[in-house]
């Protein structure tokens, strides 16, 4: 990982710290994924067997394993079904599935209520969900920060139309849910902090030229660059992220021999 300058125009040749794969990095990616989602599905395979057994009674398991199941789904089914797909967008795929192998496997090894992590699952969903809709927002957007921000509020009021069905669902007759006022509003605080977090990043990483943020959404969930373009450590071309890091690295002083 050096700085580089490859699949730069000529016009914006500061150096970067960017990294180009090698050629077994995508095969890792592959691996990491199916891996994940082996286990999530194992998970949910005992969740419905045993979602009456004390270890997973009272959480709602048959509940979740489809929601697990359904989870793991959602980013290859997406990118079927568009027109024109390219390049499979494996770092996404990866990112949803990881909060949910959490949960499930919190879940399943017993450890969800002692390690927290429901707190660790709304903070990873709601920086996730703020991260792609900025990243989606900033091909319409002004200025980054507008797209950060709508990102933001997205996933915030993602995470208030769940609490409000578990709220429903409750109300409905469903058991095990063991809602109470402090867990719906430890959850929104969780999600919130995820939010805000994910904006923040997604504002660094995103390039303040319009044009460059106008490609549409595949160059935005791709991270803003060309296919063979190194993938940037900081952010995508001229982001705020960038341009800082290439701003310490270029005033770093060159060892001559």
């Amino acid at each position: 990982m050096i700085p580089s300058t490859d699949a730069v125009p000529s016009d914006d040749r500061r150096p970067r710290l960017a990294f180009t794969p090698p050629p077994w990095f995508e095969r890792a990616l592959e691996t990491a994924i199916v891996a994940a989602k082996a286990v999530t599905v194992a998970c949910a395979i005992d969740a419905l067997v045993n979602a009456d057994t004390p270890r997973l009674r009272g959480k709602g398991m048959r509940v979740r394993a489809v929601g697990y199941v359904t989870g793991i789904a959602i980013v290859p089914a997406i990118w079927r079904a568009l027109p024109n797909r390219g390049r499979y967008p494996r770092g996404l795929d990866l990112a949803v599935a990881l909060p949910l192998l959490i949960d499930a496997g919190g879940n399943a090894l017993g450890l969800y209520d002692e390690a927290h992590l429901d707190d660790v699952v709304h903070v990873l969903n709601a920086a996730i969900v703020a991260g792609v809709a900025g990243a989606l927002f900033a091909s319409r957007t002004d200025n980054p920060w507008e797209a950060a921000f709508a990102g933001t509020g997205t996933a915030i009021a993602g995470e208030t139309f769940w609490e409000i069905g578990e709220y429903v669902a409750m109300k409905a007759g469903a058991t095990g849910m063991g809602l109470t006022y402090g867990d719906t509003i430890g959850d929104m605080a969780d999600s919130a902090f995820g939010a805000v977090l994910g904006g923040i990043v997604t504002w660094l990483r995103m390039p303040r030229d319009k044009e460059a943020r106008s490609r549409g959404w595949r160059h935005a969930i791709g991270g803003w660059r060309e296919v063979g373009e190194p993938a940037a450590l900081a952010g995508g071309r001229g982001s705020a992220a960038d341009r800082a890091l290439a701003g310490a690295v270029g005033s770093v002083p060159r060892r001559t021999p």
